[in-house]
Parts: C-alpha cells; sequence; structure tokens
C-alpha cells in the first residue's frame, strides 16, 4: 500500500507540474482575441482579420490543416531560438507588451490584393459562404465588404491612398469600374446577411465580372511577389472548411 501511494503521489506531483507548466494563465485578464501571435523575433502581435478567422473554424483533429498553438512562449527550435505560432493570450508572460499589427505599406497592399481575390472570386463564395458546416464568421458577404472598406481605409475611396503613394494612379484606374460598382451595390432587400439571395442576384454576378477584368488589368502593375499572391489557385483554394 505504501508503494502504490508512492507511485499515486509520483503521478498527481507530475500531473500538477505539467498543468502549471503548460496550461496556467500567466497573466490576468485582458480585452482583446483569445489568441495572438509569437513572430521569429520573439515578440508577440495581434491577429489580422484572416488570422482570427483561420482560429475561429472547427477542424477535425487528424485534419492537418488545423493551426499549431504553443502552450508555452519560450518553447525553441533547434537552433534555440523561440519558436513563432499562436498561442494563448493568458500563456504570455505578463513582461511581455503585446503589439498592435504594424501598418506597412506592405501589409495593405498584401490585404488589398486578398480582398481582390475573395471579392471577385463567386465560386470560392458560394463554398465558404453557404457551406452547411461554416463556422468561421469571415466567410460572409458582411465580413468580406468590411475587410475590404472598413479594414483597408476605403470607405472614402482611394485619393488619400493614391496621395500617398500607396497604390499608384494606373492601378486604381485598373479596378475604379469594379470599385465604384462595389460602393454602389445594395443587396437583395438590403440584407447583407443574405448571402444566398446575394449569390443569386445578377447584380452582384456583374460585380463579380468586373472585379475579374480589373484583376486582369491589374496584374501587370504589380510586382512580382504581388502577382504571385493575385494567383487564385494558391489562395483560395486552399481553405477548407469542416
Amino acid at each position: 500500500m505504501i508503494i502504490l501511494a508512492w507511485i499515486l503521489g509520483i503521478i498527481a506531483f507530475l500531473f500538477i507540474t505539467i498543468y502549471l507548466y503548460h496550461f496556467v494563465p500567466l497573466r490576468g485578464k485582458e480585452e482583446g482575441f483569445k489568441y495572438v501571435c509569437i513572430n521569429e523575433d520573439g515578440s508577440v502581435r495581434e491577429l489580422t482579420r484572416e488570422e482570427r478567422g483561420y482560429l475561429t473554424e472547427v477542424f477535425h483533429p487528424t485534419d492537418g490543416a488545423r493551426p499549431y498553438i504553443k502552450s508555452r512562449y519560450n518553447s525553441k527550435i533547434i537552433d534555440g531560438k523561440i519558436s513563432s505560432g499562436f498561442i494563448l493570450r493568458n500563456r504570455v508572460p505578463k513582461k511581455i507588451v503585446i503589439r498592435e499589427i504594424e501598418s506597412t505599406n506592405e501589409n495593405w497592399r498584401r490585404s488589398w490584393i486578398y480582398s481582390l481575390i475573395d471579392l471577385t472570386n463567386l465560386e470560392y463564395q458560394k463554398r465558404t459562404w453557404l457551406h452547411p458546416n461554416n463556422t468561421n464568421p469571415y466567410y460572409s458577404f458582411k465580413e468580406f465588404m468590411s475587410s475590404y472598406f472598413d479594414d483597408l481605409d476605403l470607405i472614402k475611396g482611394y485619393e488619400k491612398h493614391i496621395k500617398s503613394s500607396l497604390i499608384t494612379q494606373k492601378e486604381y484606374d485598373a479596378i475604379g469600374t469594379w470599385h465604384k460598382s462595389l460602393v454602389k451595390y445594395t443587396p437583395p432587400n438590403g440584407n447583407d446577411y443574405d448571402n444566398k439571395a446575394i449569390l443569386e442576384d445578377e447584380k452582384w454576378k456583374e460585380i463579380i465580372k468586373l472585379g475579374i477584368n480589373a484583376k486582369l488589368l491589374l496584374k501587370p502593375l504589380l510586382n512580382r511577389y504581388e502577382r504571385g499572391i493575385l494567383v487564385e489557385s494558391k489562395y483560395a483554394l486552399k481553405v477548407t472548411i469542416h
């Protein structure tokens, strides 16, 4: 009995140690999304809209596309550096500052191109917006539009972005007609949440056609890296919903 008690005590001690090491919160309750991202340099930042959407999806335990969530901030890769990846906000040591996303021209343009892809691919929209198992709030007309107009600060148009050289006049000319049509679009019955009705709306389909043509005009104006992003098959088709 004494030996059994010792064994049970050791098991309990190991269990408690592992729990404290991997799961106990390291900071108080804070506002913000449940997860944050650790960068390769060890700094920690808030998540982008796309990353938040990815982390709200439901994945099967055996799905290789599910996100990797770190349990410890200090876990390292082979060369001794802190490994990058997603982590629960409350598992980040209190001394580490969680920074807002840096608004750089490169980040803005990358998000801009992703929004162009999302808003000009009807089949992608059908597959994500109408999927019966969709648990990701990003996959909807409302969120696609918000990602474009709100996140990219385009509610008042492109004028200030052109003046600041964020995009060129030629780039705007390539997508201007499509953009103006998107601004004027009103969903059937004014319902932004009826994804099915929107996807069946002939006016929406016409905007999609304008967008496809806009991308063709835009592509030669982009740099090599941005042209690579614009290839839809490399981005839109990678999304899997469970």
